[in-house]
């Protein structure tokens, strides 16, 4: 919706949810009182308990997209902490000798400048470094011949299998860990669901308005205080919809601690 068109833009979720609250209220007022829709209730009064009905629909639904952001943003929380434990793996295995411990570090450095300036900040996880992707071909590139050279029983330092399979292993978690996140900031935008949203919020607070249908002048304060619960509402779900956008947005700050201890 609105925000996602301003990616880089850290109130963007904040200002959106404000638009379609304010939208939501003026919208209903209007129906309500400017036009001649719900003439009717002018004479017959609007049962409450519907009112409540309508709202506590509005409230599961956004529970349900809430819920499902949530584990979504964990997802990419999680994603970094194992990216941050591969390259640690990495950087501590002993390798045999300084020439190769020294080229893996490069590669490694290579790999974090690329993901936190490039993935990261210029395109937040939505398209992936062809450097980054480099740099893990390197680091199997590196250890293959030293490793061979055990296999071959050659005089010069070799890799072990014990060094070897935890060297792999950890290529392999850095690979695993960086493909969910970007996994996780291409998925597709929610631009439906947010309609429907605002929908069952709009309906809701038609429904609020009706019950004060012959109290113009009573009906301000509620509806002003149900449009705020709803944009508090709304803006709860949204700081956890897209987990590299926003307030709450997942910053490298881990990856780039390694990268100036490397440095």
């Amino acid at each position: 919706m609105l925000f996602e068109r301003f990616p880089h833009l850290m109130i963007g979720p904040v200002l959106a949810t404000l638009a379609w609250t304010i939208l939501i209220g003026l919208l209903a007022w209007v129906l309500v009182f400017k036009t001649r829709i719900f003439n009717p209730f002018n004479e017959v009064r609007f049962d409450s308990f519907f009112c409540g009905v309508l709202n506590i629909i509005f409230v599961f639904f956004m529970a349900f997209m809430g819920s499902e952001f949530y584990e979504k943003h964990k997802a990419a929380a999680e994603s970094l902490i194992k990216e941050k434990t591969a390259i640690n793996k990495l950087l501590t295995t002993a390798l045999p000798t300084e020439v190769l411990n020294q080229q893996v570090q490069n590669s490694v450095k290579s790999y974090l400048q690329a993901v936190t300036e490039v993935e990261w900040k210029q395109h937040l996880n939505q398209r992936q470094s062809d450097e980054a992707q480099q740099a893990i071909s390197q680091l199997l590139r590196w250890v293959n011949p030293s490793h061979q050279a055990c296999a071959d029983h050659a005089t010069t330092q070799c890799i072990d299998t014990f060094t070897m399979s935890r060297y792999l292993a950890g290529v392999d978690a850095l690979r695993e860990a960086r493909d969910i996140r970007l996994a996780l900031g291409v998925q597709e935008r929610e631009g439906l669901r947010y309609l429907l949203c605002m929908l069952l919020a709009l309906n809701a607070a038609i429904s609020l308005l009706l019950v004060y249908k012959n109290e113009k002048r009573a009906a301000r304060v509620p509806l002003v205080m149900y449009c705020f619960s709803v944009w508090v509402t709304f803006l709860i779900v949204i700081l956890h919809a897209d987990p590299y956008i926003g307030f709450r947005g997942i910053q490298p700050t881990t990856l780039e601690h390694i990268m100036q201890q490397l440095g």
